[in-house]
């Protein structure tokens, strides 16, 4: 039996509240809001709030500290505890000139603004020195090329000479989603505008945006506030897993009489904590104790066995598990309508596909006819294939009157095979916004996936890597789907023994899931025990490689919005490829200008070794500069090599990485 965790803040390892959100609003004027603010929390952070409160600290939202607004926290204290929620008095000021005044956010301050979380600072996780110096030697941990280190394990940075502004044009609507909506983050990186200064220059009083680099994976950073040399706003923890870039944001302000040149953030760095967050209050978890490959097998071969017939294409029911009786007792249900269809085959195939009251299909599905008892718990729904629109609709029905809590399907369709539609992945966004856990009977790996969300992107991902999955920063490595060369496939394993050398092992790779190139990279990528994975696309000019770790599907009607799905990779390699690797990589390009993804080193790796195959692409990227085609900045980040150190270097470099 396995467990799910569907909150993946758990995975970062650091013992938190729950969001905090407005409560209620105590007292304002035109230079500040106080209000109460609500943090959930664990009993895990209950029992550290009695005995070490010193060591918790609040961490501003980062989209309100971007913005120049400032919150301070009165210390957490047992005596604002109600229940299992800490309330705590809070006041937000605007702080950085250039930014909006108060009076422009002030109608986004109200009850149930998210405003940031308390964070356990586990002083037995505080590392030494020698501990920070082994952690960096291993690759554990990318800090910013300014790091020095202290005797005392703390570090002391300098952000980049950058300045972030705000684009003019910003307006209510925008900081509104900005604030309010999921996709906010995304959008603020759209309308701050980061500007190189020869010197970082704060004026008294006065503040600034930067930037600085970062890589964490299992540490986590707190900044530490001081006046000398420049204060932070209280967005002072930077998480592992969620601070990776080169545009990890930094809110200085000077409270100083005198000017600030060039400022230095301390901050201190913590291992793994002691405690983990996975015990978060039940309210905001979503665990399911699902069953293992065998058991479904054998309830599919029952399906099977019991499938009573009565319509020309729909030949598999669908199972219910009531958990109280187990899924040896699950409850068959019989698709098609109750006596034989007698629309003829050939009327069939083209009537199923409308499903208007004109339709000669009757879209008689088992999902109707299914009964659970009132007092019953939510039970778990086992199909053939994924559900179709009419199933769809009737799950959805079920799961809002709380029965049913998770979905098993063995085929994503009976037409297309493994391969998911365009509304089968909105479908599945949609189970995951209903809280519904999604799993896959795989037949491409022989393995039980779990559906999960990334950076905005489902992915199938095998339930003992789903850790992993979350933890791992990930290259998209592109190429041709003919095999590489003797020299090819050594060079490609050089290539990925070097990123391992300079990233650690908390690192995976996602490809198109084919042959050649993608197929290498997958093998290299197994037999140095990191996370690979892939997203297929039902195509016929290529073989599918299929042991991966997490995958997602698309049919062919799919394959530009599949490109998307790339997105989750930090970092895109491209290796020696074709006409669908040009596309992809003006896709790439496009994304940066966009500002879609970070501006990050763009590898174009010369695989079988002459460096002359991507030559053409430097002197096009050039002229679409020189003719004002494209941006000046996109040549710097486009890199034509065939040597692996290089590729690393490169990232130390432009990434401005210790």
């Amino acid at each position: 039996m396995t467990k799910i965790q569907r909150d993946t803040r758990s995975y970062r390892g650091v013992l938190q509240s729950d969001d905090g959100r407005l409560l209620r609003i105590v007292s304002q004027n035109k230079d500040s809001i106080t209000f109460q603010s609500a943090f959930g929390l664990s009993r895990h952070m209950i029992r550290r709030l009695e005995s070490d409160p010193q060591h918790i600290v609040f961490s501003e939202r980062s989209r309100i500290a971007r913005l120049g607004v400032q919150i301070t926290c009165e210390p957490p204290a047992m005596a604002h505890l109600d229940g299992d929620l800490l309330i705590l008095t809070q006041t937000a000021s605007a702080v950085i000139p250039g930014y909006p005044l108060l009076d422009q956010l002030r109608g986004f301050f109200d009850e149930g603004l998210p405003v940031g979380r308390l964070v356990f600072c586990d002083p037995e996780a505080l590392l030494s020195s020698e501990q920070v110096i082994a952690a960096i030697e291993r690759s554990a941990i990318k800090l910013p090329a300014s790091t020095a280190i202290s005797s005392d394990g703390s570090i002391v940075i300098a952000p980049h000479r950058v300045v972030c502004t705000l684009r003019a044009d910003i307006g209510e609507e925008i900081f509104g989603r900005i604030l309010l909506r999921e996709d906010g983050r995304d959008m603020l990186n759209r309308y701050q505008v980061p500007k190189s200064v020869p010197h970082l220059i704060i004026p008294p009083g006065e503040g600034v945006i930067t930037t600085c680099s970062m890589y964490l994976n299992e540490h986590y950073v707190v900044l530490q506030s001081g006046f000398s040399l420049g204060r932070n706003l209280p967005a002072t923890v930077l998480d592992p897993i969620k601070t990776r870039g080169i545009r990890i944001y930094l809110e200085i302000i000077n409270g100083t009489g005198h000017t600030i040149v060039n400022p230095l953030i301390s901050a201190r760095i913590y291992g793994t904590p002691k405690e983990k967050a996975v015990d978060r209050r039940q309210s905001a978890a979503r665990n399911h104790v699902g069953y293992s490959l065998s058991e479904l097998k054998t309830l599919e071969r029952q399906l099977k066995a019991e499938n009573s017939r009565t319509c020309h294409y729909v030949d598999r029911g669908l199972a219910l598990i009531h958990p109280a009786d187990g899924i040896k007792a699950a409850s068959i249900y019989a698709n098609g309508p109750c006596n034989g269809c007698t629309v003829s085959k050939a009327q069939c195939s083209t009537a199923r596909e409308d499903f208007s009251t004109r339709s000669l299909c009757p879209h008689a599905y088992a999902t109707a006819r299914i009964r659970v008892d009132a007092n019953q718990d939510a039970s778990v729904l086992v199909l053939k294939y994924f559900p179709n629109m009419v199933e769809h609709r009737d799950i959805i029905n079920l799961v809002a009157e709380n029965k049913i809590k998770s979905i098993y399907f063995y085929e994503a369709s009976c037409e297309h095979g493994p391969f998911l539609s365009q509304e089968d992945h909105s479908r599945l966004q949609e189970y995951h916004a209903f809280g519904v856990d999604v799993f896959w009977v795989c037949g491409l790996n022989q393995r039980l996936m779990v559906h999960t969300m990334r950076d905005g992107k489902g992915y199938f991902v095998a339930i003992d890597r789903l850790a992993d999955f979350h933890k791992s920063m990930l290259f998209a490595f592109y190429g041709s789907t003919l095999p590489l060369s003797d020299g090819g496939g050594e060079r490609l394993g050089r290539l990925m023994d070097a990123l391992v050398a300079f990233w650690g092992h908390t690192i995976g790779i996602v490809t198109g899931g084919g042959s050649g190139v993608m197929e290498e990279a997958n093998t290299m990528a197994r037999r140095r025990n990191i996370l690979s994975g892939a997203n297929f696309l039902d195509i016929t000019d290529q073989t599918m490689t299929t042991d991966v770790d997490f995958c997602q599907v698309f049919q062919a009607t799919c394959r530009h919005s599949r490109q998307k799905w790339f997105e989750i990779a930090s970092f895109p390699i491209f290796n020696v490829g074709g006409l669908g690797s040009l596309e992809e990589l003006g896709i790439t390009l496009c994304n940066m200008k966009l500002s879609i993804m970070e501006r990050v080193p763009i590898i174009l790796f010369d695989t079988e070794g002459d460096r002359g195959f991507w030559q053409g692409m430097r002197r096009q990227i050039a002229d679409m500069v020189r003719f004002n085609r494209a941006p000046t900045w996109i040549e710097e980040y486009v890199v034509i090599t065939d040597d692996p150190e290089e590729v690393t270097d490169v990232y130390r470099k432009q990434l401005h990485l210790f």
